[in-house]
């Protein structure tokens, strides 16, 4: 049997480039609205119906559910079916995306009619109707040069996904004319708006500004200031973004699924969360699934005939798609449901497309958030992992930002956390600190032994939990750091300063439980570093890092250093 894999980009660079918590729905929509129209195209060519065809005729693996509104892997696993090549696969794709930027396009055009006469009705050869072909020619040029796509066949499904893999390495980027000034979201692309096309790069920019500027009055007037705030400068990615989350455009798509998850997901109550005007600390986290490609083929390889491998494989989607919406969502409840499901903190999960999710944890004003509810809801994301019965690990990257920082750049910190996380080990969560200057602090630690250490931390008074001072143990460690006390040569000093604030039983299993073992993820990673030093090195780092976040995450607000505090004793064989 022939397996077909499917992909396209750029997906983490179209998430990124926003700025509201409405860019990053906007963004898991149209990004699970483009796979499943993959899907449905598959399921036309091999003639099954779109919508719940029988499991033995569907082509597709994976996703094995379909869902806008929850996230839907951007990489599609097929089976058979030679009328669905390349270019049957690819312009399904391109006519979904087409749709919407269109929707988006019309929608301006018909609104702001009479109000720009660049909009002008009139359809003869009126140059104002000149002048509108040309600003639909750059948003034509979006909806073709937007994406790319990747389609890869094989005898196997590994075989398929490592050709896939193998054709993103080279790619077949085509850029689009820059036109003017930049947006001033991402920076990466023109400013969308009537007469792009006409300006000239030996324009001056200051005598077309108060064009640009009457453009997004007049257009955040028509959608309201939460959506489109006046002062921004979006590009045609970004507008389509931002306008495919309101109902009233989103019910012009012709796919009804898509309009029905925007009512679902975004209602006309929801509030936009606004970071800049707030000072509070928001925490945001995206997590993956650890080796699901290795994961998948070894399930593959277990199976003993065609029909086997790809009922195992679609048990397996379909309960990672079950756990994102049954078992995921209802673990974060919705900020604006006060007093409800008081248990349950704060926050929206974003998507949850299988094993790749993603998810913001924050509260209304005037209530604030603590960094101490969220490392709550860590300590009970094992259990609430293995919910899906799948024999894998996952790892997490956890951003604790404050509240001047651009949310792109929070983005970009979760998923470098993320990968911070996989490469100490996986099986992890990394804890980082994102400061408004744009600094950070990250430490990690394996699920197993998280809990264990935040919440076995005693101060020199003998407090623990939320009256125990972190301070006493930062302040221990700065003083030591600046006496050169850790160094390659001894771990001996660290593993004394955290056996005092952390006990001696956590102290003996971060030295017996360093490395990882069968059955268990090491402390500081999977395996030992090539040299005694690196080894020695990596220790002392944890603990240094463990007093630095752990001061900014646990710390009571409450809670003060006296004045002339005691420095802990320090056995003098160590120091």
């Amino acid at each position: 049997m022939t397996y077909t894999a499917i992909t396209f980009a750029p997906v983490q660079g179209f998430i990124e480039k926003s700025r509201k918590l409405r860019d990053l729905y906007g963004s898991s929509f149209i990004l699970s609205y483009l796979a499943v129209a993959i899907c449905h195209a598959a399921r036309r060519a091999a003639g099954v119906p779109e919508t719940n065809p029988p499991d033995e005729d569907d082509p597709v693996i994976s996703p094995a559910l379909l869902n806008v509104a929850q996230g839907t892997p951007n990489i599609i696993l097929l089976k058979g079916h030679a009328r669905f090549d390349k270019s049957v696969a690819q312009a399904a794709f391109t006519h979904a995306w087409k749709e919407l930027v269109e929707t988006c396009r019309e929608w301006i055009e018909a609104t702001l009619k009479g109000e720009i006469p660049y909009f002008d009705d009139d359809f003869s050869d009126h140059p104002a109707h000149q002048r509108r072909h040309k600003w639909q020619h750059h948003w034509e040029a979006w909806e073709n040069h937007a994406w790319e796509f990747f389609y890869a066949q094989g005898p196997s499904i590994n075989a398929a996904r490592i050709r896939l893999n193998a054709q993103k390495r080279s790619r077949a980027w085509t850029g689009i004319n820059w036109v003017g000034e930049s947006s001033s979201l991402s920076g990466a692309d023109a400013i969308a708006w009537p007469e792009m096309a006409t300006y000239k790069p030996r324009d001056s920019w200051s005598a077309v500004k108060p064009k640009v500027d009457d453009f997004y009055q007049k257009l955040s007037q028509a959608i309201s200031e939460a959506i489109i705030a006046p002062n921004e400068r979006l590009s045609i990615p970004e507008l389509t973004k931002r306008l495919i989350t309101c109902p009233d455009i989103a019910e012009r798509v012709p796919d009804e699924q898509f309009s029905v998850s925007v009512q679902q997901e975004i209602p006309a109550s929801f509030r936009d969360l606004n970071r800049h005007d707030e000072e509070a600390k928001t925490g945001w986290f995206r997590g993956d699934g650890d080796r699901m490609g290795q994961y998948l083929k070894e399930i593959s390889e277990r199976a003993a005939n065609d029909a086997e491998r790809v009922t195992a494989l679609r048990a397996v989607s379909r309960a990672l798609m079950d756990w994102g919406e049954i078992s995921l969502k209802p673990a974060l409840r919705k900020p604006e449901a006060r007093g409800q499901d008081a248990a349950n903190t704060p926050g929206r999960i974003v998507y949850a497309g299988g094993d790749d999710f993603f998810g913001i944890f924050y509260r209304l004003a005037p209530d604030k958030l603590t960094a101490r509810e969220c490392l709550q809801w860590f300590y009970g994301f094992p259990d609430l992992w293995k919910k899906h019965g799948e024999d894998i690990t996952a790892s997490i990257g956890f951003v604790w930002a404050y509240p001047n920082v651009p949310q792109r750049d929070v983005l970009q910190h979760c998923g470098e956390a993320e990968q911070s996380a996989k490469r100490g080990g996986r099986d992890r969560l990394a804890l980082r600190i994102l400061f408004n200057s744009g600094n950070h602090l990250e430490w990690r630690c394996p699920w197993w032994f998280l809990q264990d250490v935040l919440e076995g931390y005693r101060d020199r008074r003998g407090e623990k939990g939320t009256a125990a001072n972190w301070q006493h143990f930062y302040s221990d460690v700065a003083m030591l750091e600046a006496r050169h006390a850790f160094n390659d040569q001894s771990d001996e000093v660290a593993i004394a300063l955290f056996d005092i604030y952390f006990g001696p039983e956590n102290a003996e299993l971060l030295k017996e439980h360093r490395w990882g073992e069968a059955g268990k993820s090491g402390i500081l990673r999977d395996r030992p570093y090539e040299t005694d030093t690196a080894n020695i090195h990596a220790l002392n780092a944890w603990v240094i890092n463990l007093a630095k976040v752990g001061f900014h995450l646990c710390q009571s607000p409450t809670n003060q250093l006296p004045q002339n505090p005691e420095p802990q004793k320090i056995p003098a064989s160590v120091t």
